[in-house]
């Protein structure tokens, strides 16, 4: 009878022995999976595209001064004409050539006006005539010629500077399921290859954002971005994957 114990109770302590042992890799093995699962690398894809904006704007603004009010609308009226009649000559249609609001400024009604004002100048009108036209080219062509403004005695101000290149949301989205594609491919070039150097393998995408889509000008030191022509499109993508085995 005491040996029946014995080995009832040897019985039952090899078996509690083989449930924790048992107990212990299941549970080391779901330790293992958990860090297996939570391995991943983060990577980013870069793609760009070159291309020429389809859009440029170009303010011509011209200021005139005089005692008299009426005299110096005048003179504003005959420079914004000359203006309008050169850009129609130069190729450009009607509805591309708008002239915005006149501006007037009267110095003796100013409360704090500069001290020994002339009477001559008085008066400060000013207009800009906006071009806005899809023939960036030919825009191009204008803002190399303007001297040819001056020599009839029309001078440009600087403030409202030269052309304003522009990439319209049309052409960007148009550009933008490719550029995301090749991005995205590279990205996951990148993971491969870091995969290949840890002794992994790429699973699936944990997590991924595409980023922005930046509109630069494509050479460096041609200026900013909007007095360029030529553009460079570039989209990041960054994508995190699982990483396996």
């Amino acid at each position: 009878m005491l040996r029946t114990t014995v080995f009832v109770g040897g019985l039952a302590a090899a078996l509690i022995a083989a449930g924790s042992a048992a107990s212990g890799y299941f549970v080391g093995k779901g330790i293992l999976d958990q860090r297996l699962a939570n391995r991943s690398v983060t990577v980013k894809g870069v793609a760009e595209q070159e291309m020429t904006a389809d859009l440029a704007t170009y303010p011509l603004r011209v200021t005139v001064t005089a005692g008299d009010i009426a005299e110096a609308e005048k003179r504003l009226s005959d420079q914004i004409g000359q203006i309008v009649t050169f850009l129609r000559g130069y190729g450009f249609d009607e509805a591309e050539i708008v002239a915005q609001r006149l501006e007037v400024q009267d110095l003796f009604a100013q409360a704090y006006r500069p001290p020994n004002v002339d009477l001559k100048g008085r008066f400060i009108l000013a207009q800009t005539v906006m071009l806005r036209s899809t023939k960036v080219a030919l825009v191009t062509k204008l803002s190399q010629s303007a001297g040819e403004l001056v020599r009839r005695g029309i001078v440009l101000s600087s403030e409202a500077g030269g052309p304003n290149y522009i990439v319209t949301a049309e052409r960007l989205n148009a550009l933008k399921p490719d550029l995301i594609r090749r991005a995205t491919a590279a990205a996951k070039t990148a993971a491969d290859e870091f995969a290949a150097a840890s002794d992994s393998e790429v699973g699936g995408i944990r997590n991924a954002n595409q980023g922005v889509i930046a509109i630069l000008a494509r050479d460096e030191g041609a200026g900013a971005e909007g007095q360029s022509p030529d553009k460079r499109i570039r989209a990041v993508t960054t994508v995190e994957y699982l990483l396996v085995r």
